[in-house]
């Protein structure tokens, strides 16, 4: 065979060398797989210890009858949200240890990619210098007929191969665009969990001082947490009893012709679906008391620090505080069909007055501010046209013409 088919060949057979696996690499994803697997393990274990926290805490609607109680429940509920932070830490690692796999792996697809471009270089070049000469040159130039076969045969392999490395090419660029989808998805997750992250780690300090205060309060004396209860009870009701008699007369001054009609999923749940108490006469929904007889919304079973969503795409129209009364920390958001939505008992609020807000983000997260002793989201959906906020002493109160949100959910 002559020379220059030989350079040729043994250039070929260099770039291919170029090709084996890059163990360094390899090793480097191995191992990050192995931590990523570790840290899956970790996740469900910390995953079953916060479900089993939160099953033990019960989230119920009366006030802790004593002092000690109290402070069992407000314990509770600090060991399941630090539980909660700590697995949220974990989570983070684990998403960290997905995208620096992923990084590792493009690298390799990368350095693959440019190995079979510049293979096909080289192939291709060697084709057409190849196609250059006649039949007639190319026996002259071997040596002999046999290597004249040898060249033949190897120009018919080669051409094979470059199709084959042309295929690997177009299956590396695929390969490379789902690692580039996946990076952002998991960049999208870690942003996420750092949000949530924020809003756990906060809801977990203001229950720290929620239990702080309580002890000051009482100097960690009964009767005085008695006496602190049974003021805070009976002004509690009295506000619940004034908003229950305002909204009963908004809810006759409803225009039907302003709101939309009513229909599966023109709202979205903001937490699941696990209705703790229903909208409408309190006979009906189960929940029989002396301080209202109509619940102008649903309650949704939500431990503290569970993230809260927007309904619906909208405007909010107002972000308040009534402290221990009404709805606690509150945000309500006018979706410009003709319906505001309320959401009530935040420990955490994420957005602010006038703020755009879309269809299921994180808008603040759960507690048992204002009238609530257990932690739950209660959740309103008001006739646009007669809500208002009205500021009282107690803070800023939103008050309307109530309908009933299972008319818009899914």
């Amino acid at each position: 065979m002559n020379y220059k088919i030989k350079k040729t060949i043994s250039t070929i057979l260099l770039i291919t060398s170029l090709s084996l696996p890059l163990f360094a690499r390899a090793d480097l994803v191995s191992d990050l797989q192995q931590q990523i697997s570790d840290k899956q393990n970790q996740i469900k274990d910390m995953e079953q210890k916060v479900s089993q926290l939160k099953n033990s805490i019960q989230s119920t609607k009366t006030q802790q009858s004593t002092l000690n109680k109290q402070i069992d429940s407000y314990e509770q509920q600090i060991d399941m949200l630090q539980s909660d932070v700590d697995l949220t830490y974990a989570k983070i690692g684990e998403t960290n240890l997905q995208i620096q796999r992923i990084n590792a792996n493009i690298k390799t697809k990368e350095s693959e990619l440019e190995t079979n471009k510049t293979y096909l270089v080289s192939a291709i070049r060697a084709m057409n210098e190849h196609d250059q000469e006649t039949p007639f040159e190319i026996v002259l130039k071997n040596d002999n007929f046999s290597d004249f076969l040898d060249q033949v045969q190897y120009m018919d392999d080669l051409q094979k191969e470059i199709q084959t490395r042309i295929n690997t090419v177009k299956q590396i660029k695929e390969e490379l665009n789902a690692q580039a989808t996946d990076q952002e998805n998991y960049k999208g997750t870690l942003l996420s969990l750092n949000e949530d992250l924020h809003g756990k780690t906060m809801a977990l300090s203001f229950q720290k001082s929620d239990k702080q205060d309580l002890l000051s309060a009482t100097k960690n004396q009964e009767k005085k947490y008695q006496s602190q209860v049974q003021g805070l009870q009976k002004q509690q009701e009295d506000i619940e009893k004034q908003i229950s008699d305002l909204e009963s007369k908004l809810r006759q001054a409803i225009d039907p012709s302003s709101i939309p009609t009513a229909g599966k999923g023109v709202l979205s749940w903001p937490v699941n679906n696990t209705i703790t108490q229903g909208y409408g006469s309190t006979s009906v929904t189960g929940f029989i008391n002396n301080v209202y007889n109509f619940h102008n919304g649903i309650d949704l079973r939500a431990s503290i620090g569970t993230p809260i969503k927007a309904a619906a795409d909208g405007v909010v129209a107002g972000v308040g505080n009534d402290g221990k009364y009404a709805y606690g920390k509150w945000i309500a958001i006018n979706h410009q069909n003709g319906l505001i939505t309320l959401y009530g008992h935040f420990s955490v609020q994420s957005v602010s007055a006038g703020q755009h807000v879309t269809r299921g983000q994180v808008i603040g997260y759960s507690g048992n501010t204002g009238f609530a002793t257990g932690p739950h989201l209660h959740f309103t959906v008001y006739d646009a046209t007669t809500f208002s906020i009205v500021k009282e002493w107690y803070g800023a109160l939103p008050l309307g013409g109530s309908l009933n949100p299972m008319n818009y959910l899914p």
